[in-house]
């Protein structure tokens, strides 16, 4: 490989919309294209003309863009076979919620097939050839079926990590560091650890039965990808009474038509088989009356959880237990530093008791610089983080380290 030029069309200095354009000799490839996941949403920057888009994994920050590129150009788009579908139900699901919400959205449903059909299906650990390099996938332990990609020859390696945790967790295992010279880090969590994944476990589960035994309901948002399939497993020998609700029944048939991106079918199959489904509003009242409800959104923007927590919110007995991060903008943010919620427009002060617990889908501050520190690499370019700065001081150490804007061209 010659000189490398890189541009970030968004994603580079902040958490979403992230686009990655790389130019290696006479080939251009799009890494993600995503939106932020606001309401309405915001978007990257147009796409260049590209050979080949490559998707890391179905969240719409990564890949809510693809519908768009496919309309306006011809790239083939390499991803998994299990994230081709998982995106395309979460690109008809953001489409709904733009027309109830009323605002423009850049593509339509033709565009999303388009988006389905371009997909040229990549396994991990695959290597495919492009002109004078070759591409090889791994896994990256974020979601099911998500990748890292790494671009190579002879003389030199890149890796781009998209979003990685390096730890196992009930659902999947962590990814491993892969030897480069060039590594693109992201750092959603620079400046932030998380804690040990089993004492969080008990936490959550001791906090549930303390508000089941004074006769309260916890509600539990989550993402219908990969969250809710993991509170499943993780409540799955406590003996509650747990509701599902929203898209989680779903994406949970999808992963179990491709069990080898799982880190255990049976353990999945056995958490599934023990959880009640909501299908019908009658099934939702017959929920309120059961011990947990875990329902999408994972950020209270829309979806199934609204109508419970409307329900609820002026009981100081139940409580909302909040399982991801909540971005700055959403209403899940709003409940953590307002205590209050915006039903369709309007806020009301919630009541009930809120918690938050941090079961992440992403590496940790330590974990991310022993992730950078296996992978070895010469220059480690920074990406997908509100602040960069502390992560960036702890890889100095041991590779020179890039802070890129948006938009504008680097060498490497």
């Amino acid at each position: 490989m010659k000189d490398i030029k890189a541009y970030f069309l968004g994603g580079g200095s902040e958490v979403g919309k992230l686009g990655l354009v790389l130019e290696i000799d006479d080939t251009r490839l799009l890494l993600d294209y995503g939106i932020s996941p606001t309401s309405p949403p915001s978007y990257p920057m147009p796409a260049p003309p590209v050979d080949i888009a490559l998707l890391t994994h179905a969240h719409l920050d990564h890949s809510g863009m693809f519908p768009y590129l496919v309309r306006e150009q011809d790239a083939p788009i390499w991803t998994t076979d299990l994230t081709r579908e998982i995106s395309k139900i979460l690109y008809v699901d953001s489409l709904k919620v733009a027309r109830a919400e009323g605002y423009a959205y850049p593509y339509d449903k033709n565009d999303i097939k388009e988006a389905y059909y371009r997909v040229i299906p990549i396994n991990p650990f695959e290597t495919r050839p492009i002109g004078d390099f070759e591409l090889k996938a791994y896994p990256a332990g974020h979601i099911p079926g998500s990748l890292m990609f790494e671009v190579r020859n002879s003389s030199r390696s890149i890796l781009f990590s998209g979003d990685i945790n390096t730890i196992n967790t009930r659902l999947l295992h962590g990814t491993k560091p892969v030897k480069c010279d060039i590594l693109f880090l992201e750092g959603t969590y620079s400046g932030r650890d998380h804690p040990e994944r089993k004492s969080l476990e008990r936490e959550f589960i001791d906090t549930i039965e303390d508000i089941v035994s004074k006769g309260g309901v916890a509600i539990v948002p989550v993402f219908a990808v990969s969250r809710s399939q993991e509170i499943a497993m993780v409540l799955s020998r406590s003996g509650f009474n747990v509701w599902m609700d929203g898209m989680g029944e779903r994406i949970s048939k999808i992963f179990l038509k491709h069990p080898r991106y799982l880190r255990s079918e049976k353990e999945l199959k056995k958490a599934l088989s023990r959880v009640k489904f909501v299908r019908n509003p009658q099934q939702r009242k017959h929920a309120l009356k059961g011990e947990v409800i875990l329902t999408t959104s994972g950020m209270l923007d829309g979806g199934p959880v609204l109508w419970y927590i409307e329900k609820l919110r002026k009981d100081p007995k139940s409580a909302i237990l909040l399982t991801g991060y909540q971005v700055e903008g959403t209403n899940g943010r709003q409940l953590l530093d307002k205590g209050s919620i915006s039903f369709y427009g309007v806020s009301q002060k919630v009541d009930c008791q809120v918690y938050y617990f941090d079961f992440s889908a992403h590496a940790g501050h330590t974990q991310l610089v022993e992730f950078a520190k296996g992978c070895s690499p010469e220059k480690i370019v920074l990406f997908h983080s509100d602040d960069r700065k502390p992560l960036a001081e702890d890889l100095k150490d041991f590779a020179e380290v890039i802070i890129p804007e948006n938009g504008k061209v680097f060498t490497l």
